[in-house]
């Protein structure tokens, strides 16, 4: 396998291990808690969630393959990070159920998205506009998060 092969296996990998390792926090009883909770009337159906959010890592992934043939590791911390608070926010709103602690993660998570978008944008532009999907996702996410927050 070359190199461009096995790297963009590793991003997408990395990203898609995220969305594992996130997926786990969502247990049984954290559903049934989730289910307890009063929403938003904007709040998807369910299935929207995997489907939305399987596209969205598979951007993110294809987005840091993009920028990582471009440039040294360095410039993939952003991305690194975000990806980091895009796993923590899953564990801390469902498994420790503390939606006001991950309402504070996830407005860190989109400044870190509009970080990564900022510095991918100047290695490569479709890099930076393949995560704008993510972050209006953030933004949406970001308010069913508030709405919780506020009305449970």
């Amino acid at each position: 396998m070359n190199r461009i092969l096995r790297s963009l296996f590793f991003w997408e990998g990395l990203s898609f291990a995220v969305a594992f390792l996130g997926s786990r926090a969502m247990g049984e009883n954290a559903m049934l808690w989730y289910s307890g909770l009063s929403r938003s009337a904007l709040t998807p159906p369910n299935i929207a969630f995997p489907i939305v959010w399987t596209i969205l890592y598979a951007l993110m992934g294809y987005s840091a393959f993009r920028v990582a043939k471009r440039a040294n590791f360095s410039v993939l911390i952003p991305y690194i990070v975000q990806l980091s608070l895009n796993l923590t926010w899953s564990w801390v709103f469902f498994y420790f159920r503390q939606p006001s602690i991950a309402l504070i993660n996830i407005f860190l998570m989109i400044l870190a998205i509009l970080w990564t978008v900022v510095v991918f944008r100047k290695y490569d532009r479709t890099a930076a506009a393949l995560l704008i999907p993510y972050l209006l996702w953030g933004c949406i996410a970001f308010w069913l998060n508030f709405y919780v927050v506020l009305h449970n």
